[in-house]
């Protein structure tokens, strides 16, 4: 919007009459149509003269109102400056909800915050439905959100749908309330009894549009694939049945994408294949599996579950590349020598016979020697043993460009038969993970190569540079621990990656790689190859996991006409654009799920051990607390009114929370003792307190 003609000019307030003769070209009714538009984003305002300029003229923003669960609340500029947050006294909401986009009235600040505002304008509400628990007063009804982020809802006799107190439900909000009369809602579903970990779930999966069901139509698509590889189609393609191909996967995985292989040529390189199941064989364009596709756009995993983007048959079935069967792929062939060097590629649907299915797990035991294991699958330990050496040299290569190891352990939460919350752990990666993520970034970057230079379209990943302030904000934490990160250098990796490295050889310095992850961009999809800044890849997009992701999907019928030289339309370059904001905003909406549900299976686990004290150390400081991480990854908070013997002020710029009298500081990497004293699985809430030294 900030790029029309209109919003230009009104750099300086201007009246309407003004523009007319401004913009001569423009229609009266057209130019009211801007205006408004302009107007309903928050990006101008008219003032009691009749001047239209930039809200900024007027002390104004628009904004994300954030909500805190008190009477206070903050506001996020959509364009946020040096002074960050815009605090957001009792009583100055203006009826907003969090998430909310809002306009605020920007004032100077009474109570030492740098920034201090008003909303003046909701522009637009964030949600329609909210979670919670139905509750009775007197005789009537009411919601009682599972956030205190949100308030109270009314619900009316006559739409409770048969929900009774006590039980968790979603609520459609018909009324936000203003001021005067609260804000009223009908029952949409009722997921559960109220503070049970499984209606928290089904909360948490409804409130980001995620599904169980497939539709019929989609089903029976999915089933009319049968479960073998139709010969006269096998025919047509690129038969890699007599090769040496196999997948390496999770103990527990149930689908399998991609296989690998890897031979010599005859002048000394190798051929490196990454085959891809071909779901784009069976999922076609417009289909109703098509349609469930994308509304999914991706599986989302949860302890103990999945959530497929395809049906059982497809993502299990016919698409998985299960050992000993014929399967259709779409292969990725690269030259490449034992340096790590790419010299050429190509692709082609191909048929493959898979020799074997492999696990990382034993993968990483045969090239760590294990004699039975090696005995057992002694015709595939040299292929193994290159492919462990390319992979090495890859990254290696891939390291020296400028990319990051953003490796971070990650918790892996482990279920019983009942789905219980029994252990959490860390995920390993060994060299079999190690070499699988090296060749499927081969393949991602080959294919974004390819469609890129022919200037097809295609829906690509990229991951823009980190955001100045935010790099600024990093560089002036890790300072304290010696480092020199110039933020007006971004392009200059080397120097985070320094950081990387040294966080690695010092507990201290733990959180320093989660908080660089924080300060970068997140990656998305976009229909324009514009680079992806953590690889440091000038091509790429996502082309190796098309049965749990959409934007491989699409990605495979672009280069599909690619190599058949079809022409491309408007069409096509149309669905990439939109393919590629469909897949970002589902992408988020499973991260956050995955996210929520992870959290409450913790406090499940946590329950047992109230009471219980742990060595921890401060993950993440707040104005309202300090979030501390268990040596297994668990994170809870210390609310700072429970922090002894002083009060504490928040310092943002240096992430910590000091004591006025005594100057005592906690910041992130503090060790701390800390005694568990609440987790609750209906909300994911975990609450320590220190323990006395």
């Amino acid at each position: 919007m900030k790029n029309s003609i209109v919003y230009r000019l009104l750099a300086r307030p201007l009246r309407f009459e003004e523009l007319r003769r401004a913009l001569p070209e423009m229609g009266k009714q057209e130019l009211t149509e801007e205006l408004e538009r302009l107007g309903q984003a928050g990006l101008i305002l008219r003032n009691r003269k009749n001047r239209y300029a930039w809200a900024e003229h007027y002390g104004c923003t628009p904004a994300t109102f954030l909500a805190t669960g008190r009477a206070f609340a903050f506001a996020r500029p959509d364009e946020p400056g040096k002074d960050g947050d815009i605090f957001i006294p009792p009583g100055a909401g203006g009826g907003a909800w969090h998430g909310d986009r809002v306009l605020v009235q920007v004032t100077p600040s009474q109570r030492g915050h740098k920034n201090e505002g008003e909303v003046i304008r909701i522009l637009e509400r964030s949600r329609a439905e909210i979670m919670g628990e139905v509750q009775q007063h007197g005789k009537s009804c009411f919601l009682r959100p599972a956030s205190a982020k949100y308030p109270d809802i009314v619900l009316p006799k006559g739409k409770m749908a048969g929900a009774l107190p006590g039980d968790h439900v979603a609520v459609h909000v018909m009324f936000y309330g203003d001021g005067k009369l609260p804000p009223q809602g009908a029952v949409a579903a009722i997921l559960g009894a109220e503070g049970t970990l499984e209606a928290s779930v089904a909360g948490i999966l409804r409130e980001n549009g995620i599904t169980l069901q497939f539709s019929e139509e989609s089903e029976r698509q999915a089933l009319a694939c049968g479960d073998t590889v139709d010969p006269a189609e096998a025919v047509q393609r690129l038969d890699l049945r007599d090769k040496v191909i196999f997948t390496i996967d999770g103990d527990d995985a149930k689908d399998f994408d991609d296989a690998v292989s890897l031979e010599p040529l005859g002048n000394g390189h190798f051929e490196l294949g990454v085959h891809i199941a071909d779901v784009s064989h069976y999922v076609t364009a417009g289909s109703p599996l098509d349609d469930e596709a994308w509304r999914r756009g991706t599986s989302v995993y949860y302890p103990g579950h999945v959530i497929p983007m395809l049906p059982f048959a497809l993502s299990h079935g016919i698409c998985s590349l299960n050992p000993d069967v014929d399967r259709l792929t779409f292969s990725a062939l690269m030259e490449v020598d034992m340096d790590g060097r790419r010299y050429n590629y190509r692709f082609a649907k191909s048929v493959i016979h898979s020799k074997a299915r492999m696990t990382y797990n034993h993968v990483n035991k045969i090239l760590g020697g294990d004699a039975a294991l090696r005995e057992r699958y002694a015709a595939l330990v040299p292929v193994f043993e290159r492919m462990a050496a390319l992979a090495e040299a890859t990254r290696k290569r891939r390291m020296e460009r400028g990319a990051l190891d953003l490796d971070i352990p990650e918790p892996h939460i482990v279920v019983d038969g009942a789905g219980k919350p029994v252990d959490v752990q860390f995920r390993e990666r060994g060299a079999a993970e190690k070499l699988i993520e090296e060749f499927m970034l081969l393949a991602n970057e080959a294919a974004a190569e390819y469609l890129e230079k022919r200037g097809d379209p295609s829906v690509f990943r990229v991951h823009e540079d980190p955001d100045p302030d935010k790099l600024r904000a990093f560089a002036l934490f890790a300072r304290q621990f010696g480092y020199r990160v110039d933020a007006s250098k971004p392009k200059d990796t080397r120097q985070l990656q320094a950081v990387l490295d040294g966080a690695q050889d010092d507990p201290r310095q733990r959180a320093l790689p989660t908080l660089l992850l924080r300060s970068l961009a997140r990656a998305r999809y976009s229909a324009e190859c514009t680079g992806h800044y953590g690889l440091a890849a000038r091509y790429y997009l996502h082309f190796t996991s098309p049965i749990r992701r959409y934007p491989d999907l699409a990605a495979h019928r672009m280069l599909y006409k690619a190599i058949t030289n079809q022409q491309f339309t408007k069409t096509d370059c149309t669905f990439c654009e939109e393919a590629a904001g469909q897949s970002t905003a589902r992408e988020y909406a499973a991260d956050t799920a995955e996210r929520d549900i992870d959290k409450l299976y913790l406090a499940a686990y946590m329950q047992q051990f109230i009471g219980e004290e742990f060595d921890a150390e401060v993950s993440s400081v707040a104005q309202f607390g300090l979030f501390v991480a268990l040596k297994n990854s668990v994170e809870g908070l210390v609310r700072i009114e429970t922090l002894p013997g002083d009060y504490y002020e928040y310092i943002e710029e240096r992430m910590e929370l000091r004591g006025q009298r005594s100057g005592h500081r906690y910041t992130i990497g503090t060790p701390l003792r800390v005694r568990l004293t609440g987790a609750n699985p209906a909300n994911g809430q975990i609450d320590f307190v220190l323990v006395d030294a």
